[in-house]
């Protein structure tokens, strides 16, 4: 028989029947730093869960809910609207059951039983759920029209399941789901506004490094991955350049604080302007094989003061995650 879990959101704290904090079963999953900000290692979000009573949901024991919480407010923390959090709810539902697994298909993991040979980070990322909900959504909200598609095929361009026809069978209950804990949000603390602002710029392969390369000097770093992976904005700034570019056939170039500079290379397709703002993690284009190119990569380049550094050095010195792995 399924127990059914009553969520209640009132006084800025969340219950479940039997009596039961949100803000502790979340700190049970994840940890005590609660969610962490995307790409971090020790960017320390804190969850506040605030709204008014919603209804019930059957069938999911606390776990369950907790780790819907965490999808939830990783996307509103991300800006990302509620038929996102519905995709991203009805996705786990499907390949999980909303359970973090350690094991999946071949080297599957986590909520959403990312690869970690398919460029979604390496498995300890992948077993955060902050971090594989927030690469779903980097990657469902650089597709173009997601919130006109329909859940299955967007879940499907995302996922790229065996399967896709299972997703939708979870709707509903997803967005369930999602109305009972639109209460949930996510809150930077105080501590993670200061070190740890660069995230790493796309999830894949670290294969051409910063400096001699066939009688030229290769002034950034290649992360090799398929055409059409999210590249997001490896810091907060202002998009100076975003269009073709000799040699990086398309790019984007943002100017961050303190006169730094980051550059991406051989996109598929940009998504922002120049003039306008980005904030870190915010997808910006997707990886592509333009220009001059020897594959599928995102040429990524770190210019303070306007003099071209080794990215993996630079990260290094920004107490910033790791740019090329562990």
């Amino acid at each position: 028989m399924k127990a059914s879990i009553k969520l209640a959101v009132t006084a800025g704290c969340a219950t479940l029947a039997p009596m039961l904090f949100l803000s502790a079963i979340i700190g049970a999953v994840l940890g005590t730093d609660g969610i962490r900000d995307p790409g971090s290692t020790g960017n320390a979000l804190t969850c506040t869960a605030t709204g008014t009573p919603t209804g019930s949901i059957a069938g999911y024991d606390a776990d369950q809910i907790a780790n819907a919480a965490t999808i939830v407010a990783v996307g509103r923390q991300r800006g990302v609207p509620e038929y996102g959090w519905v995709i991203a709810i009805a996705t786990a539902i499907t390949e999980s059951r909303l359970r973090n697994l350690d094991y999946g298909d071949r080297d599957s993991l986590g909520l959403f039983q990312q690869r970690p040979s398919m460029g979604w980070g390496t498995r300890a990322q992948i077993l955060d759920p902050s971090y594989a909900a927030t690469q779903f959504y980097l990657h469902l909200v650089a597709l173009p029209n997601w919130q006109q598609t329909g859940l299955a095929p967007a879940a499907q361009a995302v996922q790229r399941s065996g399967f896709p026809e299972r997703y939708a069978l979870h709707e509903q209950e997803a967005r369930q789901i999602a109305g009972a804990l639109t209460g949930v949000s996510c809150t930077p603390a105080t501590s993670s506004l200061t070190a740890a602002s660069w995230v790493v710029p796309a999830q894949g392969r670290c294969s051409s490094g910063f400096g001699p390369r066939g009688g030229e000097f290769h002034r950034g770093q290649d992360i090799a991955a398929p055409v059409g992976t999210p590249i997001v904005a490896a810091s907060s700034g202002r998009v100076i350049a975003s269009g073709p570019a000799n040699g990086y056939g398309l790019w984007v170039r943002i100017e961050h604080a303190g006169g730094v500079i980051t550059t991406y290379g051989h996109n598929n397709r940009n998504l922002v302007a120049v003039g306008q703002s980005v904030q870190a993690g915010q997808p910006i284009a997707e990886v592509g094989n333009r220009g001059e190119s020897t594959g599928p990569h995102v040429h990524f380049q770190v210019e303070p003061g306007g003099k071209p550094a080794d990215p993996v050095v630079f990260y290094q010195q920004q107490h910033a995650p790791p740019l090329c792995g562990p």
